[in-house]
C-alpha cells in the first residue's frame, strides 16, 4: 500500500480528499504499459536495476508522485529472488581470502579458470554447490536481489490496484471506522465479511440502523495500539474484503498530517474501487486451523465444523467460527474465538449473547494479560479465557455442561 509522499491526499475543510485515477484515462494507461513491459524486460536482473530502471519515466508526466506510487505499487507485487540459510558475509570473505591468494601467486582473480577455482574452494568449504557460490555472493543484500517474476497486470488492474492502495494507506491513520451495510447485503455476504473480520482479528461490533441494514464499528489503528502497525495493516487488508459487498459506506475518523489534525475520510461503493480478493466465501486463520485440527484428534465423542446452518441463532450478527455436534443425540454448540479485545467490547458481547439467551454457545477469549481481564465482573459460565491457544478438552468441559 501507498505511505509517505506517495500517499497524496489533501484535507479540505475537515474532510480528506484523495484523487483516484482513471483506468480509462489513456495518459496513465501508457504510463502504466511502460511500466509493466519495462519491467517483464527486467526479469533475472538485480533490485537495483530494476529500480534503477524503473525510476525515470522518459516522457513528461502528469504528475511525477503519482508515477512513483505506481511503480511501487507494481514493484511490491514482484517477486524476487530470497536466500535464505546461507552465511553471504563468510562466503565472501572465503572468496576474497582466496582471491588475495591467488594474485600473492600471480594470478588474476578475474581469470575465468582462477575464479572457478576460487568458487570451488569455497564451495567445497561450506558444502554448496560451487555453481550457487557466485549467487550467494551478496544474498544478504536486498538490492541483489534478483527479479523472478511480475504480476498479472494490464494497465486498468494496476491503476485499479494503485487507487486501492491510495485508500489502504489513509486507512492506517483511522482512530475508528463506522461501515454501513445497505439493508439489501445477501446474508451470505454478511457473515462472509464478519469472518474476514475476525480472520484479520479486528475488534468490530455490529448493530442494525435505522434504514434496516447494518453498522459495523471498527476500532481504527490509532485507538488501540499506538507502538504498532500491525493493526493498521489488518484493517487495510480488510478494505478489499468490504468491496466484495454491492452496497456500502465507508467513514473514517482520522489523525492526518504533520499535526495529526482530526479529518474525516468517506469511502462507498461507488467510488469505482476495485478488489482483488477472490470471494472464496470462508476464511479460516491458521490459529483457528490448529484448534480444528486438535480437536478433530483429541475429542471422540464430538464432530466440529465452520458451516452454520445447525446452529438456531436468533440473530444474524453472531456468527461462530466452529459448530460442535455431540454424536450421541446431535446437540449442537456454537465456539467463537476472540484473539484480540477490549475489557467494553468483550462487555458488549457477553450481554449480547446473554440477551439472546444462546445458551449453547461457548466465547473462547484469549488472555494475554494485559487487555483487562481483571476489570470483567461476573463472568458467565460460557466464557472460556485461554492462554496460548483454545484446548479442546477443555471445550469439551463446559460445552457437556451447556
Amino acid at each position: 500500500m501507498l505511505t509517505g509522499n506517495k500517499l497524496i491526499a489533501r484535507n479540505y475543510r475537515g474532510r480528506l480528499l484523495v484523487n483516484y485515477l482513471d483506468p480509462l484515462d489513456s495518459r496513465w494507461c501508457e504510463v502504466a504499459d511502460w511500466i509493466i513491459a519495462r519491467g517483464r524486460g527486467l526479469l533475472g536482473k538485480s533490485r537495483h536495476i530494476f529500480d534503477d530502471e524503473l525510476g525515470e519515466y522518459p516522457r513528461s508526466l502528469p504528475e511525477p508522485l503519482v508515477f512513483q506510487g505506481l511503480v511501487k505499487v507494481f514493484s511490491d507485487n514482484c517477486k524476487f529472488e530470497q536466500i535464505d540459510g546461507y552465511d553471504a558475509v563468510k562466503i565472501r570473505e572465503l572468496v576474497f581470502s582466496y582471491a588475495s591468494q591467488f594474485k600473492s601467486e600471480g594470478s588474476l582473480s578475474s581469470d575465468p579458470d582462477v575464479r572457478r577455482n576460487i568458487f570451488e574452494l569455497v564451495g567445497k568449504q561450506i558444502e554448496v554447490d560451487p555453481e550457487l557460490v557466485d549467487s550467494l555472493l551478496y544474498a544478504d543484500l536486498e538490492s541483489e536481489n534478483k527479479l523472478l517474476s511480475i504480476p498479472n497486470f494490464n494497465a486498468q488492474k494496476l491503476i485499479h490496484r494503485y487507487n486501492l492502495s491510495l485508500a489502504q494507506g489513509v486507512l492506517l491513520n483511522s482512530l475508528n471506522i463506522v461501515v454501513r451495510l445497505a439493508s439489501s447485503t445477501p446474508p451470505v455476504r454478511l457473515k462472509q465479511l464478519i469472518r474476514w473480520i475476525k480472520f484479520q482479528r479486528l475488534l468490530c461490533a455490529v448493530e442494525k440502523n435505522e434504514s434496516g441494514g447494518l453498522t459495523l464499528q471498527i476500532d481504527g489503528p490509532l485507538s488501540l495500539f499506538r507502538t504498532t502497525q500491525k493493526y493498521g495493516f489488518q484493517i487495510a487488508l480488510f478494505l478489499p474484503a468490504l468491496l466484495l459487498c454491492p452496497d456500502f459506506e465507508l467513514d473514517a475518523e482520522l489523525q492526518w498530517g504533520k499535526g495529526k489534525k482530526n479529518s474525516k475520510f468517506k469511502i462507498t461503493s461507488n467510488d469505482g474501487l476495485v478488489t482483488h480478493y477472490v470471494d472464496s466465501g470462508v476464511y479460516r486463520p491458521p490459529e483457528n486451523e490448529m484448534f480444528y485440527i486438535l480437536f478433530k484428534k483429541r475429542v471422540e465423542d464430538w464432530d466440529i465444523d465452520d458451516s452454520i446452518s445447525e446452529l438456531e441463532i436468533p440473530d444474524e450478527f453472531i456468527v461462530p467460527d466452529f459448530v460442535l455436534k455431540r454424536k450421541k443425540d446431535n446437540k449442537v454448540v456454537g465456539v467463537e474465538i476472540l484473539w484480540n479485545w477490549n475489557t467494553s467490547f468483550i462487555q458488549k458481547k457477553i450481554k449480547e449473547i446473554a440477551k439472546l439467551k444462546l445458551q449453547k454457545y461457548v466465547l473462547a477469549v484469549a488472555d494475554k494479560g494485559n487487555l483487562g481481564k481483571d476489570k470483567l465482573v461476573d463472568i458467565p459460565s460460557f466464557v472460556y479465557f485461554f492462554k496460548s491457544t483454545p484446548l479442546p478438552q477443555e471445550i469439551e468441559k463446559i460445552i457437556n455442561l451447556l
